[in-house]
């Protein structure tokens, strides 16, 4: 009797065979299983004979490499710039290839340029507008945003706040209507802010496991001090983050969003007039008090004796997240596009010469990057990658030698010209969908940039010349002054560290603050004592 028949076949199976065997008297036999195939034999690689000989012949067209394409053409966008009555500017680029508009409401001024604004308020308050307004619930406008089809947010950066929709053109009016109640009417339910507050109580934990965040956050609170907003990551720490309440939020949205300081950026598929009547109806009767303009604090200069390497410990990490980090320039700066060049030469682009040697030449990481953060203020200049560990002292000396070279030699005509071709080259991909076109001209509105920012950029590039190269790295890079530093593990590297010559090793946790006890490791009851 077959009252077992379980196996690969399952009870249900076994269970049928024996409800049989008990109602016919017998069971009826099984068909026997298929026969495996025999098992194909391919031939030992350098092998011939039939089998070898079975190799699918090389295609034709593979005898020679394909013809370079033709050069790409940058056109920059059309841009028709009006007013609202109220004094809202509103930028406008008309596309009409696809029947979508993309629309952002920017206002000028971000976390970084608010005095007396708690660590992390900013960026929180942007996260909360979408979470209820006077007359909608957060279930209702993610509702109503789905059923449009919409893709939407809302923030508060360094430089800028706003909120943004995507949508269908036919859904254009739903879509504003939706858009203006979200910013003009955030309502910041205490509900959601604590579920919301969770969340972020919950991401900021998250950073102890990301070796990228523990830099950052090291690299702002080293390089900028606790007393300046850029001293801080966007979402603050624990304790920020715990003593948040709904009457901060509402006074740094009462500060942030007003028309005065509010550009209605536009790409799509409509018409300008048409265009201005909606925004009129919508926006139009916005009106508020005088408007906040940005004010970054000074930063303080580099003071001798300050801690040069800055440690966070992660026992038994195989790679080092390794910063060189020194404050940069401001976005204002007359020099940023042979600052944009002589970076894309230092480490801004693959043949950059810090990747071709920490990666190419030495292979201490899959790749190495610098980049000048242009804000309202000076932000921060890095130059780093992610390290094998036992080879984190010796990039941390060919960081170092790439920077020194940088300053003191002429670059090369090669590299000149290679780096001015990525930049011009990457110009065309800005602007290839209405969100990267709506998203180009919100940073002429942040940046108070001219409207001929994106048309005159070729030929301003083109203009950079070595001597220019040369001179922007001697004035922004000063290596004497610039801060090491690394996460990784203390135990395996402090030693090495302090082979640099850079004085003692400053440990920090993993939000930035020095411990005071240097001795508790981040594995051993969080972040040590403060």
């Amino acid at each position: 009797m077959r009252t077992r028949a379980i196996g690969f076949l399952g009870l249900g199976l076994g269970l049928s065979a024996a409800l049989c065997v008990s109602a016919c008297g017998s069971a009826t036999p099984l068909p026997p299983p298929p026969k495996a195939p025999d098992p194909v034999a391919w031939p030992a690689p350098g092998t011939s004979g039939d089998a070898a000989r079975a190799e699918t012949p090389d295609a034709e067209f593979r005898k020679q490499p394909p013809a370079p394409g033709s050069p790409v053409v940058f056109t920059p966008p059309k841009i028709d710039a009006f007013a609202l009555k109220n004094g809202i500017k509103v930028l406008f680029v008309e596309r009409r290839d696809l029947p979508i508009v993309s629309v952002e409401l920017v206002v000028k001024v971000g976390a970084g340029d608010l005095a007396n604004t708690h660590p992390g308020v900013m960026s929180f308050t942007g996260a909360m507008m979408e979470q209820g307004t006077d007359k909608r619930s957060a279930l209702q406008i993610s509702d109503e945003y789905e059923a449009l089809g919409a893709s939407h947010g809302a923030w508060i950066e360094w430089d800028s706040g706003g909120s943004s929709v995507k949508v269908m053109s036919s859904k254009l009016d739903e879509a504003l209507d939706l858009l203006a109640d979200v910013t003009l009417h955030a309502s910041f339910p205490e509900k959601e802010l604590d579920r919301l507050r969770a969340r972020r109580l919950a991401a900021i934990q998250q950073e102890k496991n990301s070796p990228g965040a523990m830099a950052g956050n090291a690299v702002a609170a080293a390089l900028y001090g606790r007393a300046h907003p850029y001293g801080h990551s966007l979402s603050g720490r624990e304790d920020d983050v715990k003593k948040m309440k709904r009457a901060d939020l509402v006074a740094a949205y009462q500060r942030e969003f007003t028309p005065r300081n509010t550009t209605i950026v536009v790409a799509g598929d409509i018409a300008r007039e048409a265009l201005q009547q909606r925004l009129e109806t919508h926006f139009g009767g916005w009106k508020s008090a005088a408007a906040e303009t940005a004010r970054v604090p000074a930063v303080a200069p580099f003071k001798a004796g300050t801690p040069r390497v800055v440690m966070v410990d992660r026992p038994g990490a195989p790679q080092s997240q390794v910063y060189v980090a020194e404050t940069g320039v401001a976005m204002s700066s007359p020099d940023r596009d042979a600052i944009g060049v002589m970076n894309a030469i230092l480490g801004g682009m693959f043949s950059s010469r810090i990747n071709l040697n920490l990666r190419e030449a030495h292979a201490y990481t899959y790749g190495a990057r610098s980049r000048f953060s242009l804000r309202h203020g000076p932000g921060p200049f890095t130059a780093g990658a992610a390290i094998f560990a036992d080879k984190t002292v010796d990039a941390i000396k060919e960081i170092f030698k790439e920077l020194d070279r940088m300053r003191s030699d002429v670059v090369s005509d090669d590299e000149l010209a290679d780096a001015k071709e990525s930049i011009k080259l990457g110009m065309p991909g800005r602007f290839e969908t209405v969100s990267e076109v709506s998203g180009a001209l919100a940073e002429l509105a942040i940046y108070d940039l001219p409207l001929d920012e994106y048309a005159t950029r070729t030929r301003r590039v083109d203009a950079v010349t070595k001597e220019d190269v040369k001179r922007v790295a001697a004035k922004l890079l000063h290596p004497a002054a610039m801060r090491v530093i690394v996460v990784g593990d203390r135990a395996k590297l402090e030693d090495g560290l302090k082979s640099l010559g850079f004085g003692p090793v400053e440990v920090r946790d993993a939000f930035g603050d020095v411990l005071k006890d240097d001795r508790v490791p981040l594995h051993k009851g969080g972040t040590g004592a403060r």
